[in-house]
């Protein structure tokens, strides 16, 4: 029985042929963050970026945050913010300025991507975290005024 050529498997050898992503993803009819996606669940390290890919921790801190990011429905993106949140506090407790900058990026990371797929309540738990932690005493009053 012949195996089943997937696209995924396609990407991978032109990669190793020394395609970039771009060329994959055009030759493909595919979106270059599915292309890089795809190689880096392979192991490859591919030079591409964007909101939608993620070449694994950078640091101590992503390594920290790592899996934290989550939107599938309400109560994953009030979970993702509630470790966000844990993390955060630990941070600000040890004055830990690259800790707390690490969980910023990651809810507003958070929120656009939900935000991409439509996910507008999911995206606005991030936002409000995220306006919570970014100029407290502002934000604060904002969020409550938000709610009445």
């Amino acid at each position: 029985m012949k195996e089943r050529v997937t696209k995924k498997k396609v990407a991978a050898q032109m990669y190793e042929k020394g395609m970039n992503v771009a060329t994959i993803a055009e030759l493909l009819k595919s979106e270059p963050s599915y292309i890089a996606n795809v190689l880096i669940e392979q192991g490859y390290v591919p030079n591409y970026m964007d909101l939608y890919t993620s070449t694994g921790p950078q640091n101590d801190h992503a390594a920290l945050l790592a899996g934290v990011l989550r939107f599938r429905d309400l109560d994953s993106a009030r979970s993702s913010v509630a470790k966000l949140e844990q993390l955060h506090a630990q941070f600000v407790a040890n004055k830990d300025r690259r800790g707390i900058h690490q969980c910023q990026v990651l809810a507003l990371v958070g929120k656009n991507r939900a935000e991409g797929i439509g996910k507008l309540a999911e995206a606005r738990v991030f936002t409000d975290w995220l306006l919570l932690h970014i100029k407290p005493a502002e934000a604060e009053a904002a969020v409550k005024g938000a709610a009445t």
